[in-house]
Order: structure tokens, then C-alpha cells, then sequence
């Protein structure tokens, strides 16, 4: 009777910070010793089924309730995680439909956690999880994560969306990998948790294969309108300028052309990649999604230029060549290029056009400079040639002649870069620490009370039932915990659990403990 009464006066005290007054609360005491009995007697019938549990999900696990959710041990963890569905109805309505994505503003400066926290956040619950080998739970949470994020980053509503779902469910992917990879568990006890982690990598990579491929597809058809004008049609050096060029503006059919300078598809590749710096892109995807818009750049200018009987001129070819290097430099400056080289292929294009073409000699001095184009494309450019008023024709002989005949070379034209059978192949970063930020606007009390279990320590003067273990960093490779009593837990930390800096790991007793436990209680 003795520890009752301390048992409950310890519960006031908790009550009263709730607010909770006098009176009401020796209500609930008296409450409470009538009910202590029915749930001794709940326990004795399913062992593994806390008493502390069974209040707890009585007076807290509503989901109206208005009190704060406190999980004392690592078992109510683990029953919040394996039976609780509200938490998954908290990361699917708050962490993603309700999160509020940044307003794109460079005078603000977010940091990782700020703007990766959905990822962080999934990444820890789904963590826990694995440490407690709760695969349909993985299976679960995962596929409903997967479906949701995808309804909303896929909608492409604006690139402020995309690109903050992009960074996430790749930070998810890396938690997730960084996890299972670094830890791995030869017993078999576990073989179906690490089986749903594997699957669940698998679906976020198709997701982020989604996400990153439908929005290079919309930022090349936004960016094809400026290709032509602002690299083939736009004239930077006056002194150079092509007649014809002179003659349509003259006419009034350049006016269109006069409107879209080299500036704007430089203005245009400075944006896509701002929204992906403010959004925490990784580096990687960065590189990779400019350089696919290098390489439409490249191709559509190329095919454009080619394809133009009468165009292609000495004027023409000096004009492309400074516009190509200003954006080499724009590549230079931010440490980025076009890996499929079609920007390449565009100035050996512009250099072919200015250099002699009269003899055999001739074409040989082009095939060694031009060494991307195939023979096919050469003779195009030289079909497609139109001579200065100085210069003489190209002679029929040089067109058709037989270094220009290779029979390897179908076509003249570059691949404009299909996306549809495409499969995106990147390597997931290793991520140090699971960050436990939480925006001011999302409630998401059982996370919170996750949270709170893994970070917090006793207070001083409160009674300690476990002894706590620390992992101050998880780096630390020689973090163990003792082998005999605790060999459950030791077991479940070798699986590679991740905590957040700080973290508190608490023993997981087996239920003749728990029981024991609580017949003392």
C-alpha cells in the first residue's frame, strides 16, 4: 500500500503540471486504486501487455485528447510504434500533406534540419522500428509514405514543390540505406525487417526517379522556346553580324528573336539551380539535372543549326562560338558541365563553319579538329554552307568525298534526349545523425514523445528504474552495451540504430522482469 500512495503522489505531481487541480486529482487517486487491481489482474493475463501501457493508452491515446504524450520506457516505444495507428495518421497528415514548403526568398537563410526535417523525422520512426524488427509495420508505414509524397511532388505545382519533396525523399533514402548498410545483423531473426527496409529503398527510388525525370521534362519544354533565339538566332558581336540576320530585322520577321537574348537562358539555368541550392538539392542531382539541360541546350541548337540550308555561315559559325563560351563560363563558375558533350559537338560545329573548306587538306585539318562529329555531320555542315560574298562555293568533289563516306554513319542529327525508358542511378550519402527538428506549426505529439524518449535524461532527485546508456555520436564504432543482462538490447543495437545526438538507449526487459516489475508495484 506503501508504494501505491508514493505511486500516486508522484502521478499528482505530474497531473498538477497539466494543470489538473487538487480535488480532481485525488479523484483520479482514489480511481486509480480501484482500477489497480483489474489491471494487475489484465497483466497476470497477458504478460506482455504493461500496466503503465493500459493507463496510458487509457487516458492519452484518444485521438481529441489534449494531453501531452509521455513514453516513460523503451517497451511503451514500442507498443506506440507497433499498435498506435494515430502516429501513422501523424506523419501522413501533418509531416506531409500539412507541411508548409519555404517561400523561395534568398534573403533567407534555412538550415539542413529546417528544410530536411520530413525525411529526419519518417527516418527515425522507421529506425525504430527496424530495432524492434517490426516488418509489417515497415512494409506499412513505407508504401503509405511512398503514395503520399508521390500525389503531392508529382503534381509539379511549382519547382519550389518539387525541388523541396526531391531533397527529402532522397534524405530518406540516404537515412534509410545509411542504416541497414553500415549494420548489418547476421541472425535471421531479422532477415524479413531487412528485407521491408531493401523494399522499401527500392520504392523510393522509383520515386525519386518520378519526381526528378517529370520535372527535368517540364523545365526542358519551358527552356526549348529560349534555345534557338538566344544561341543560334542572337547575335552578341555587331561587328560580326550575319547579313541575313540584318535583312529579317529589317523585315520585321526577327522581331521575335531580337526579344530573347543569351542573357535569358542564362537568367533561366541561374534560377533552376538557386531553387535547388535554397531547397538542399543534393549536390549530385544538382550536377545532374544541369547537365541534362546542357545537353538540350546543345542538341536542339545543333539540330537547329544544321537542318538550316543557307544559314550556316562564317559570321554564323563566329557568333555561335561566343555564345557556347559564355555559357562554358556560366559552367566554370558553378562547377558544372555537359557530360553528354553536345555542347561540345555546337562550337566544333561553329569552328568547322569558319575554317577553309577548298581542299582535301582542308578537310582533313577539319576532321582532326572536329573529332565529336561523324563524318554523316560534316558533310551536312558542308552541304548546308552558305560562302561569303569573298569566299568561293565549296566544290561538289569535297562534298562527296570519300573521307565524308564512311558507312558507319547513319544520321546527322542529335538525340534530343528521350526520358522515357530512363533510370536514375545515384549513390545515397551516409547521413551522421538523425536531426529531430520540428516545425512550430505541426503538433505531432507521438513523434514528439518519441523524440523526447530517445534525447531525454533524468532530472535530478527522480527515481531511475533503468540504468541509462549514452551514444554520444554515431560515429562511435565502440559503443556496446553489457553482454549478459541486457543482451536483448545489445542485440537490437548492433542492428544499426541510429539515434539523434544524445540519445538515451534504455534496456528491453523480458516479460518475466516486466512482470516481476510490476507484482512489486
Amino acid at each position: 500500500m506503501y508504494q501505491n500512495d508514493e505511486a500516486c503522489a508522484r502521478g499528482s505531481y505530474n497531473l498538477e503540471r497539466f494543470g489538473v487541480g487538487a480535488g480532481t486529482i485525488h479523484q483520479l487517486q482514489a480511481k486509480q486504486q480501484q482500477q489497480i487491481p483489474a489491471l494487475l489482474s489484465a497483466q497476470a493475463t497477458n504478460p506482455r501487455e504493461p500496466t503503465s501501457r493500459l493507463i496510458h493508452n487509457e487516458t492519452k491515446s484518444a485521438p481529441d485528447s489534449p494531453w501531452e504524450i509521455v513514453l516513460h520506457n523503451e517497451q511503451e516505444v514500442c507498443r506506440m510504434l507497433e499498435c498506435d495507428r494515430n502516429l501513422t495518421t501523424e506523419i501522413l497528415d501533418e509531416i506531409i500533406d500539412k507541411t508548409q514548403v519555404p517561400p523561395l526568398d534568398l534573403r533567407i537563410s534555412y538550415s539542413q534540419p529546417e528544410m530536411l526535417f520530413p525525411a529526419h523525422l519518417i527516418g527515425l520512426c522507421v529506425i525504430k522500428m527496424f530495432q524492434y524488427n517490426l516488418t509489417a509495420r515497415i512494409d506499412r508505414l513505407l508504401e503509405l509514405v511512398i503514395s503520399r509524397v508521390q500525389k503531392r511532388a508529382c503534381a509539379f505545382w511549382s519547382d519550389q514543390e518539387t525541388a523541396f519533396w526531391l531533397s527529402n525523399v532522397f534524405e530518406l533514402l540516404s537515412i534509410i540505406k545509411t542504416s541497414v548498410s553500415d549494420h548489418q545483423m547476421a541472425s535471421e531473426v531479422y532477415f524479413e525487417s531487412e528485407r521491408a527496409m531493401s523494399s522499401g529503398m527500392q520504392g523510393l527510388e522509383l520515386l525519386l526517379s518520378d519526381i526528378y525525370f517529370g520535372w527535368v521534362k517540364r523545365l526542358q519544354k519551358r527552356m526549348s522556346g529560349l534555345i534557338i533565339p538566344s544561341i543560334v538566332e542572337h547575335q552578341e558581336l555587331y561587328n560580326y553580324q550575319d547579313s541575313d540576320g540584318i535583312l529579317s530585322r529589317m523585315m520585321g520577321s526577327a522581331s521575335k528573336s531580337s526579344e530573347v537574348k543569351l542573357a535569358h537562358i542564362l537568367a533561366f539555368l541561374n534560377s533552376v539551380r538557386e531553387v535547388m541550392v535554397f531547397y538542399y538539392v543534393d549536390v549530385a542531382i544538382m550536377k545532374q539535372i544541369i547537365s541534362d539541360l546542357l545537353c538540350t541546350v546543345g542538341a536542339t541548337a545543333f539540330n537547329n543549326l544544321i537542318a538550316r540550308r543557307n544559314f550556316c555561315s562564317s559570321n554564323r559559325g563566329m557568333q555561335i562560338q561566343y555564345n557556347v563560351s559564355k555559357i562554358e563560363e556560366w559552367c566554370k563558375l558553378h562547377e558544372v558541365s555537359d557530360k553528354t558533350q553536345n555542347l561540345d559537338r555546337l562550337l566544333q560545329l561553329a569552328k568547322v563553319l569558319q575554317m577553309h573548306k577548298e581542299t582535301p587538306e582542308d578537310l582533313e585539318i577539319i576532321r582532326e579538329v572536329s573529332d565529336l562529329l561523324t563524318p554523316a555531320q560534316i558533310k551536312q555542315i558542308l552541304k548546308s554552307y552558305k560562302p561569303a560574298d569573298s569566299e568561293a562555293p565549296i566544290p561538289s568533289s569535297l562534298i562527296h568525298h570519300p573521307m565524308l563516306s564512311s558507312s558507319s554513319s547513319t544520321g546527322y542529327l542529335l538525340n534530343t534526349g528521350d526520358m522515357t525508358d530512363q533510370v536514375l542511378f545515384l549513390t545515397a550519402r551516409k547521413v551522421p545523425a538523425i536531426e529531430t527538428f520540428i516545425p512550430h506549426h505541426i503538433t505531432a505529439r507521438r513523434i514528439r514523445a518519441l523524440i523526447d524518449s530517445q534525447t531525454q535524461t533524468p532530472q535530478e532527485g527522480e527515481e531511475e528504474e533503468y540504468e541509462p546508456y549514452y551514444k554520444d555520436s554515431l560515429e562511435d564504432e565502440n559503443f556496446t552495451l553489457p553482454p549478459s543482462e541486457y543482451h536483448q538490447n545489445q542485440v537490437l543495437n548492433d542492428r544499426g540504430l541510429d539515434f539523434p545526438r544524445g540519445t538515451m538507449v534504455e534496456p528491453v526487459l523480458d516479460t518475466n522482469t516486466l512482470a516481476a516489475m510490476y507484482e512489486r508495484w
